[in-house]
């Protein structure tokens, strides 16, 4: 599957997927969470963000990873009633982007500019690297694979899982890409 396929979709509101469930959240005024259709994309339930500023969203059908920018926390939040299970700063100074799975979360900071591996027991960091950019705006992928998306470059990436490098890359398909996922 191409780069560019990944970031369709997600422009203007931040969201990540896996084959079974589309996690989806709103910082545009709404700040919800959502889970979406897989079928036709219309809002299966939703519910209030546990934040002010929800940047990023990302997980599986057994986890959901989020991060929000005003409170600069990272959380885990329950599938069933999108409650907060537990909770912590983030590492950098504003929390843009996360994804993963119940094995990694991948975490991006527009403020460092850092791309993070967090640990899923207490999310601290693991390890972490430079942005291919100046601005990361969003994160996502899996145990084997990272999308990545920045304002500054106004490029979508593929990053390494065993050292954030960058395998490929491609000019994003609009001026502001601010939100990546996929598997």
């Amino acid at each position: 599957m191409s780069v560019m396929r990944q970031l369709l979709g997600s422009m203007k509101t931040r969201g990540a997927q896996s084959p079974s469930v589309i996690w989806h959240c709103d910082g545009g005024g709404a700040d919800l969470i959502y889970e979406l259709s897989v079928a036709d994309f219309s809002v299966v339930r939703s519910a209030a963000s546990p934040g002010v500023t929800p940047y990023g969203i990302g997980g599986s059908r057994t986890v959901i990873w989020h991060c929000d920018a005003g409170t600069n926390r990272i959380y885990e939040l329950s599938t069933l009633d999108f409650s907060v299970v537990r909770s912590a700063a983030s590492p950098g100074a504003i929390a843009q982007g996360i994804g993963g799975d119940p094995n990694v979360i991948w975490h991006c900071d527009s403020f460092t500019d850092r791309e993070y591996e967090l640990s899923t027991v207490d999310f601290s960091v693991v390890r972490f690297a430079a942005s291919p950019g100046a601005d990361p705006f969003g994160t996502g992928g899996a145990f084997n694979v990272i999308w990545h998306c920045d304002f500054n470059t106004i490029r979508v990436y593929e990053l390494s899982v065993v050292d954030f490098s960058v395998v490929r890359f491609a000019a994003a398909p609009t001026a502001s890409p601010d939100g990546i996922g996929g598997k």
